[in-house]
């Protein structure tokens, strides 16, 4: 009984085919058993299918093979694996080791936000010992100028 409709696997088959015996021997089958006019539209579709690549230097198609559902998801086992302590313990060794050094990070750079902040204001000249305020942009921006 002759099929009209060549599905996903069927263009599997036929890239085998196409590896063992070659185009002309898929066209035909496509014309007798498929009842295809025009095979050249299904060769398309296995061209530009992802899982038959095709190899144009070896002329072959390259089948991709459909993993076994065992093999796409995990197993209870796999999934109830018991956590060792010692990773646990490891884990938060390292967190801890390296709080103080981002600690440290954070503070550097709100005293840099702090420095850059005043520095807007304030002006040091070490050579002559002076400190120049600029008082105007200070009060524009709603600080109080304090000296003791």
């Amino acid at each position: 009984m002759p099929r009209c409709k060549v599905n996903d696997e069927d263009l599997r088959k036929l890239a085998g085919i196409y590896n063992a015996e070659g185009r002309a021997a898929i066209y035909g089958l496509l014309r007798n058993q498929y009842e295809v006019k025009n095979p050249y539209f299904v060769m398309r579709r296995m061209l530009e299918s992802t899982e038959l690549s095709y190899n144009a230097e070896e002329d072959h198609f390259d089948i991709q093979e459909h993993p076994e559902p065992e093999d796409v998801f995990m197993s209870m086992e796999e999934l109830c694996v018991p956590v060792k302590p010692q990773d646990i313990n490891t884990r938060l060794k390292q967190a801890m080791d390296s709080r103080p050094a981002a600690m440290e990070i954070l503070i550097r750079e709100l005293i840099g936000d702090r420095l850059l902040q005043l520095s807007k204001y304030v002006t040091l000249d070490t050579l002559s010992k002076t400190i120049i305020v600029d008082k105007t942009t200070l009060t524009t921006d709603g600080y109080q100028l304090v000296t003791h």
